[in-house]
C-alpha cells in the first residue's frame, strides 16, 4: 500500500500574467494621460504605437520570463497591448493592478511563517566566537 503526498491548497492560485507584464501594461497605459494634455490629435497614432508595444513587452515577458508556449504567449500579448492601447489612462491600469495584487498575494501565502527568535539563539553566535 503506497502513501502519496497530498500538497496543501493553496488559497490563492497563481496569477494569469506574469507580473512584470501586468507592470508593463500600468506603465505604458500611463503615457495617455501625458499625451492627451500635448497633443489630443496624435491620440490615434500613440494608441496604436502603445499598443503595438504592449503586445511585444508582454509577448516577450510571457514566452522568456514565464516560459509559456508561443501561443499563449502571444494571446496573453495580444490581450494586454490591446488593454494598454486603449487611448484613455484608465483600462491598462484597472486591469494591470489586480493583476499585481494577485500576484502579491500569491507570493506572500507561500513564504513560510516567521520563525520569532530567543534572546539566547541571537546571543548563540556572539558566545561561539569569543571561546575560539
Amino acid at each position: 500500500m503506497a502513501i502519496e503526498k497530498v500538497e496543501p491548497r493553496r488559497p490563492v492560485p497563481p496569477p494569469p500574467v506574469h507580473p512584470l507584464a501586468a507592470l508593463a501594461t500600468i506603465a505604458l497605459d500611463s503615457i495617455f494621460g501625458i499625451m492627451e494634455i500635448f497633443d489630443p490629435l496624435l491620440l490615434l497614432l500613440t494608441s496604436l504605437t502603445v499598443g503595438f508595444v504592449g503586445f511585444i513587452t508582454s509577448t516577450l515577458v510571457q514566452r522568456f520570463v514565464a516560459k509559456e508556449e508561443w501561443g499563449l504567449s502571444i494571446a496573453k500579448g495580444l490581450v494586454l497591448g490591446i488593454l494598454a492601447g486603449v487611448p484613455y489612462p484608465v483600462a491598462g491600469t484597472a486591469i494591470g493592478a489586480p493583476l499585481l495584487v494577485w500576484a502579491g498575494m500569491h507570493q506572500w501565502i507561500k513564504l513560510p511563517p516567521r520563525k520569532e527568535k530567543t534572546v539566547l539563539e541571537e546571543e548563540t553566535p556572539l558566545l561561539e566566537q569569543k571561546e575560539e
